[in-house]
Order: structure tokens, then C-alpha cells, then sequence
């Protein structure tokens, strides 16, 4: 398989979406998309013969391959494609459940990260390239965690991880806070046990602070968070496992919820933002909405282009399917 190649996924097929990522990845292609992008050269359906496949949302520049043409494509040799091994965990939406007793920590604004020992990988498993001067006393043990740049800094943060030659100095302004560690077979108590003898005085290496909570408390140490600038807090059931999964033992509990909008109209600004961009018009599951609180007067003078996307917060969907209070937070630049 060209090294070149990148697949976005579509359809019901015999295995999960997730699992032929993993083989496709294994197989040469240089990316497996969550979206049909401009990025993607093919498309794995069930069967391409199927009549209905070459839609006008299949791009006619990109090859239509099925599960059984998959299989023809020997295995390239691995030394040659980084990738990560498995899936990382991710978490619920906290919704009232009973978490007596559970743990608690602040949820960082920051990009996931995981580090094999020896290199960095992003939660949707490409390699992450750091210098060597940040991961030099590392331990050699795989540990899950995020890169953070400090409270209200994800745009510096996602933008020094992205940078295929960030410097030291870049660098030096983030830290790996390590929540976890996928290898260790016990539960989230032993695990965190042996965390704590692990991270000590590594540089740039910090150790996420786990600590009892009751489902009372909850509102009091979010308040807490949030006045100090913090996204919201993370819940980990006791004596839970590490999955490579989404999973109920692990909850995030936020004031706002995020989502991603297409940008598809302005609405003109009055008074103050006369001659300026009111609201951005966006689209989201079908439902239009405008969106104008969180926009800076930079942006409102130069706003996000139509056809982009944006990441916006909101309290919830209504009756109707439409956002509640949504807010504009940053451009979507996509996963790392």
C-alpha cells in the first residue's frame, strides 16, 4: 500500500471502524479520517460493488475499495510505520450518576497524549514529535496523560504539539500530567499507588492528583475549578480497570459541553459591533443556530471563514435539538 494513502470509513462492516483503523494503519496508510476530508484517497465500504456507494459525498477522485480487497494488501513492514498499539480510554458524560466514594481530578484543557517510553502518540494514535530535552528522565513505562500548557492555554498547547520541529524552548512551556497507566493490569487504586512511586522530580513530568469525592461535593470543587480558570473535573470509579474503550468508570463533569459547528452565514453586528460580525450563523446535527458570545472584536472584524468549523460551548440541547447558550471557543483545527 502507497504510504501516501488516507482512508476515511464508511458503512456497516464486519469488524468495528476502529479495528480496520488499526489494520489500515498497519498496512501503510499514512491516516484513517473520522470525516470525508479532501485529505482522503479511499474509502472502505462492505462490498464496492454496491450501486449506491458513488454518491456525490464520495468525491469521484477517491478509490472505493471493500473488506475483501483489504485483504489482498500484504502487511508493510512495521519498523516503517509508527503507530500506537491500542485504543485509549475515554470517558462519559457525568449525568446525576451515584459516584460515591469515586475519585476526583481537574480536567485539563490540553491535548491527550500517550508516551510508549520511549516517543509520544495522540489519542487518535499518529506519533507526536517532542525534542529530546523534554522527555529526557522519562521513565521507560507506557503512561497516559495529557500535555498542558496551563489553564486557558489550548491553543498554545495544540499548536506547539502540532509543530513537526517544535523546539526546546516551545516545549519547555508545557508539561506531561499523567493520569494513568494503561500496562498495569490493577485496579485504578494500585494503579495510582504505583504512580505516585514512579513520577517524582522529573522534569516536565507531573502526576495528576487523585482524591476521594461524594456526588455532594461535586458542585463545590466544580465551582472551585472553574473560578480558577479549569474546564471541569474527572471522576474514576474505584477498583476499576484500565479499558481501551469508551467506559461508564470514567465520567467528566463540565459546566459547559463542547461540540463542533459549521460556520454557514454572518449575522451583521448593531451598535457597539456596528460594521462587525454580530453572530456567526452555524449548523449543528441539522439545526441552525447563531453564535456570537466568546467572539473577540479581532474576530469579529475578521470572523472564521463559511465552511469551516468551529468548537463552541453550550449548556444543552433543547427541545428542539438546538444549542443552549452556545458560545464560540476556538477554530476546530481537527485532532492532533
Amino acid at each position: 500500500m502507497d504510504s501516501s494513502s488516507c482512508f476515511y470509513i464508511s458503512g456497516r462492516l464486519s469488524k468495528t471502524k476502529a479495528e480496520y483503523a488499526s489494520i489500515l494503519r498497519q498496512k501503510g496508510a499514512k491516516d484513517v479520517k473520522k470525516r470525508l476530508t479532501k485529505a482522503v484517497t479511499h474509502i472502505l465500504v462492505s462490498d464496492s460493488s454496491t450501486t449506491d456507494c458513488r454518491s456525490s459525498a464520495f468525491p469521484a477522485y477517491v478509490k472505493i475499495v471493500d473488506e475483501s480487497w483489504l485483504s489482498t494488501i500484504p502487511f508493510a513492514e512495521m519498523s516503517t510505520i509508527p503507530r500506537l498499539e491500542f485504543d485509549v480510554t475515554l470517558a462519559n458524560k457525568y449525568d446525576d450518576q451515584a459516584v460515591d466514594g469515586w475519585y476526583y481530578s481537574e480536567k485539563l484543557d490540553g491535548v491527550r497524549a500517550i508516551w510508549d517510553g520511549s516517543r509520544f502518540w495522540s489519542r487518535s494514535g499518529n506519533p507526536i514529535n517532542v525534542p529530546p530535552e523534554f522527555i529526557g528522565d522519562f521513565p521507560p513505562v507506557t503512561l497516559d496523560g495529557e500535555i498542558f500548557g496551563g489553564r486557558g492555554n489550548f491553543a498554545m498547547t495544540s499548536g506547539i504539539v502540532r509543530r513537526k520541529n517544535g523546539t526546546c524552548e516551545q516545549w519547555c512551556q508545557l508539561d506531561f500530567h499523567v493520569f494513568d497507566c494503561p500496562d498495569n493490569r490493577a485496579p485504578f487504586e494500585e494503579r495510582y499507588r504505583y504512580l505516585q512511586g514512579l513520577v517524582g522530580n522529573q522534569k516536565h513530568l507531573k502526576l495528576c492528583e487523585q482524591t476521594p469525592i461524594t456526588k455532594a461535593e461535586i458542585p463545590e470543587k466544580l465551582a472551585a475549578v472553574i473560578a480558577k480558570g479549569g474546564e471541569g473535573l474527572m471522576l474514576r470509579k474505584p477498583d476499576s480497570l484500565y479499558e481501551y474503550k469508551r467506559t461508564s468508570s470514567l465520567l467528566k463533569v463540565k459546566e459547559m459541553h463542547d461540540a463542533e459547528a459549521v460556520v454557514i452565514g454572518y449575522e451583521d453586528g448593531t451598535g457597539k459591533y456596528r460594521d462587525m460580525c454580530g453572530s456567526l450563523v452555524c449548523e449543528y446535527r441539522g439545526k441552525m443556530f447563531k453564535c456570537g458570545s466568546g467572539l473577540t472584536d479581532k474576530q469579529r472584524t475578521n470572523p472564521p471563514r463559511i465552511g469551516s468549523m468551529i468548537t463552541f460551548g453550550y449548556f444543552e440541547i433543547g427541545s428542539t435539538g438546538v444549542p443552549r447558550f452556545p458560545t464560540f471557543k476556538r477554530v476546530f483545527q481537527g485532532r492532533v
